[in-house]
């Protein structure tokens, strides 16, 4: 059983994000004008990409940047063979900034190179306040600037944690947490709380519901009242920081 659907409706990366977090095997289809382009998912991966005679981590890279095209989705279908090995929050996240670069080329060419700049301290200050944010949270364990699309803007934590793949798997839960609220009639979604045997997880839309805050502390030390306080105060400076 599988799932058809037009790219104008769901992105190819909610497309990749949502069969590695379903960890099934799977080929997706993609018909984008007169290129056809396979995409195969194994253990929550993605193992091998196809287009014509380009094979690997370029095919990916590639549909991220379509806008348009038909796609299906076939449960249990193998891979030919293994042509990708790097995680799939990697290839989300190079993609990412291979489409921020082609963006601003342009401006580049033109004696701009100011916004490169830019892009840079942004991103400085951002895990600036993520830092000073971890000072603010009892039990600190983690903080994740993320946009909704899944990509790691800036992190702060506490350990070996993986900031590519929590930010995308937050994202996947809070697309659905805020998809469910809005089909009960039940408002805007504020915030939504995980928790599991040993932390808090608590997410945070930034205005616009473009990005959010997660953060993470251990259960037995945190205190809830303070975790969602510190988190409305922190996502009103995170997007006063985010370029206008």
């Amino acid at each position: 059983m599988g799932m058809t659907g037009n790219l104008n409706g769901l992105a190819a990366a909610d497309l990749i994000q949502l069969n590695c977090v379903d960890q099934k095997v799977a080929r997706l289809q993609i018909k984008h004008e007169n290129q056809i382009t396979e995409v195969f998912f194994s253990g929550g991966q993605i193992v091998h990409a196809v287009s014509g005679s380009q094979k690997g981590e370029e095919v990916v890279y590639d549909i991220l940047g379509w806008n348009d095209g038909d796609f299906s989705l076939e449960n249990d279908i193998n891979a030919p063979e293994i042509s990708i090995t790097k995680s799939w929050p990697s290839l989300l996240l190079e993609g990412a900034r291979r489409l921020d670069e082609s963006a601003i080329t342009p401006t580049v060419e033109n004696g701009e190179p100011e916004s490169e700049i830019k892009e840079i301290r942004m991103a400085q200050k951002f895990e600036e306040i993520l830092t000073e944010l971890a000072g603010e949270v009892t039990g600190f364990r983690g903080a994740f600037l993320v946009g909704i699309d899944g990509i790691n803007l800036a992190s702060k934590n506490v350990g070996n944690v993986d900031p590519e793949l929590a930010s995308a798997q937050m994202a996947m839960l809070l697309k659905l947490v805020s998809g469910s609220t809005d089909k009960l009639g039940a408002g805007n979604l504020e915030d939504n709380l995980t928790t599991t045997e040993k932390a808090y997880i608590l997410m945070r839309f930034l205005p616009g519901k473009l990005y959010f805050l997660g953060i993470s502390a251990e259960r037995k030390s945190a205190n809830l009242g303070n975790m969602r306080l510190m988190s409305k105060l922190y996502t009103e400076r995170l997007a006063k920081a985010m370029p206008h």
